[in-house]
């Protein structure tokens, strides 16, 4: 991962960023990412993708895309986190490690008794994900959370908890898991509770649980390494991680009214910065000097920003006509921001300095906006009336070779697509 979007909120495609682009052109390599142990070239990024090469994936790889009637939702909602050539997905009840090659299924189930929200089963408007996160590294872990239950037992009255699950992220195997206790606010909550990974950050990985009623959330942040919670902090639903800085939404106290963009220490969880009390405040993505913070303040005005995640420094206003849009930061210098819905818009801002790079559409130069579908590696991926279609992220400009399909999740091995109401995989292959 939950999957609600209120005016100005941001969503992001989860990003595995393992090396430097120094261009956008394909760069070619080998690697042993398949299950077969068989070395076949990668492409970061790529692009085209096998159309006669399609592997159907599980319903729950389409998660947020489509509504229940199976129409697409025109929102950037990726629930996949790839690596190499597995795709991870996290329901309710289990981890699923997908192989894309073959479409494979194996479930990582938690070891106690998953609570379960029956409205967001797949008999409710859509199947309900979690997000999950690949950490970096040699040797990446694939992290996921769980609400649960243990029965009572004896004088032992039943528990609720959260149960944290540390994935190797190329085995598919079960590292370790850590119980979490849940907040003191939420244990007589009368709806449902959620545990959703918030990112993870060098040996620090997100967690952050919250409930819809009473509204409210708590983080916590896990070392890695020592395995233990590193701190908590009630009242923050964090959102992003950028310069060793945790930025999130909080408030003063459980169903307030406003809230607030809010910067804390990633490792002590010391508040750095707070913004200005706003509704439907948003945390996204904005780079690695940058988030985007978005809002609608006590006089009714939206605003929509990049700010400097140490200092909560505004360091660039966007544009008027700019928003609700969704944004996603390229892995190279580029935040492209896209409006998929009330007709189509793209931008572009260099991550350094926030200033506008393009933007699309352009009268003059006779150009449309495309549905942008997925940003990876300093490329843009999405569609027109014309078919998919690809386009430099830094200059906005297409490229001559049209990628097969419009991915919305996409590696150096494979991208993702809905055919349809299914999830199918393709593989790179140039």
């Amino acid at each position: 991962m939950n999957l609600s979007r209120p005016v100005g909120r941001w969503a992001s495609c989860v990003l595995l960023l393992t090396a430097a682009l120094t261009g956008c052109s394909p760069q070619p390599d080998v690697s042993t990412g398949t299950s077969s142990e068989s070395a076949r070239a990668v492409f970061a990024p790529p692009a085209k993708f096998d159309p006669k090469a399609g592997v159907l994936m599980p319903k729950a790889a389409t998660a947020g895309l489509l509504t229940a009637k199976g129409k697409d939702m025109e929102l950037l909602r990726n629930p996949v986190a790839l690596n190499k050539e597995k795709a991870y997905v996290a329901t309710q009840e289990s981890l699923l490690s997908i192989d894309t090659t073959s479409g494979a299924v194996a479930a990582i189930k938690p070891e106690a008794t998953p609570v379960t929200d029956p409205q967001a089963d797949g008999q409710g408007s859509f199947l309900f994900t979690h997000p999950v996160s690949i950490t970096e590294g040699a040797s990446p872990l694939a992290l996921a959370s769980f609400v649960v239950k243990q029965p009572a037992v004896g004088t032992h009255a039943e528990r609720v908890f959260v149960e944290f699950a540390a994935v190797n992220a190329a085995s598919g195997r079960v590292e370790w898991r850590l119980p979490l206790n849940i907040p003191e606010w939420a244990r007589d909550a009368p709806g449902p509770l959620s545990a959703r990974i918030s990112g993870s950050s060098g040996r620090v990985a997100l967690v952050t649980v919250g409930a819809f009623k009473p509204s409210g959330s708590t983080t916590y942040a896990i070392d890695l390494v020592d395995r233990r919670v590193l701190w908590t902090r009630d009242l923050l639903k964090a959102q992003r991680i950028a310069k060793g800085t945790v930025v999130g939404i909080t408030e003063d106290e459980i169903n307030s009214q406003y809230e607030a963009a809010a910067g804390y220490d990633l490792n002590t969880g010391e508040q750095r910065w707070r913004g200005e009390d706003s509704q439907y405040p948003g945390v996204g993505a904005g780079g690695p000097q940058l988030v985007s913070v978005t809002g609608r303040s006590k006089n009714d005005v939206d605003f929509h920003r990049l700010v400097d995640p140490e200092s909560g420094v505004v360091r660039q206003e966007l544009p008027e006509d700019f928003g609700p849009a969704d944004c996603d930061f390229d892995g190279v210098s580029t935040l492209v921001c896209f409006r998929n819905w009330q007709g189509l818009s793209v931008w572009a801002f260099d991550t350094a300095n926030g200033e506008l790079r393009w933007k699309l559409p352009d009268k003059a130069a006779d150009r449309i906006a495309p549905r942008v579908t997925a940003v990876w590696r300093g490329r843009i991926y999405g569609s027109t009336d014309s078919g998919p279609l690809a386009m430099d992220a830094r200059t906005g400009e297409d490229l001559p070779t049209s990628p097969g399909i419009a991915p919305y999740a996409v590696n150096e091995y494979v991208g993702l697509t809905l055919k349809g109401t299914d999830a199918m995989a393709y593989p790179a292959i140039g």
